[in-house]
């Protein structure tokens, strides 16, 4: 008997099989379909947020604001939320210049917003 193993193990013909046991958690070692998985979500997340992002900066505003040059003249206008405060500021001028001759002159640039204790000049977006 102990010749028969001993031919058998010389020949080849009888080798170990490791069966894997399908108990065992191996969601901790590295896998390639898994990680495409993720980073194909993860891309689709990113996607998702930008659109979002782009959503929200297309919605409408209407901003009230007060022109003040010894009286305060109060106005609303629109501006989409991704809009600078120098766009804004521009808005307001080109408004502005309809009812008011100096305001025809000046630049968006020479403006600043002012909300509360909040000085918010063009420059800052």
């Amino acid at each position: 008997d102990n010749d028969a193993d001993a031919n058998d193990l010389s020949s080849g013909t009888k080798t170990k099989t490791i069966n894997k046991n399908p108990e065992v958690d191996t969601s901790f070692l590295p896998d390639q379909e898994r990680e495409e998985h993720a980073k194909a979500e993860k891309e689709r997340l990113r996607k998702k947020w930008l659109d979002r992002q782009a959503a929200m900066k297309e919605e409408i505003l209407e901003i009230t604001y007060s022109y003040w040059d010894g009286t305060g003249h109060r106005r609303t206008v629109q501006c989409k939320k991704g809009d600078t405060v120098a766009q804004f500021l521009e808005t307001v001028r080109s408004s502005l210049a309809k009812d008011f001759r100096e305001m025809q002159n000046v630049s968006s640039d020479a403006l600043i917003y002012v909300k509360e204790d909040l000085i918010l000049p063009q420059d800052v977006s």
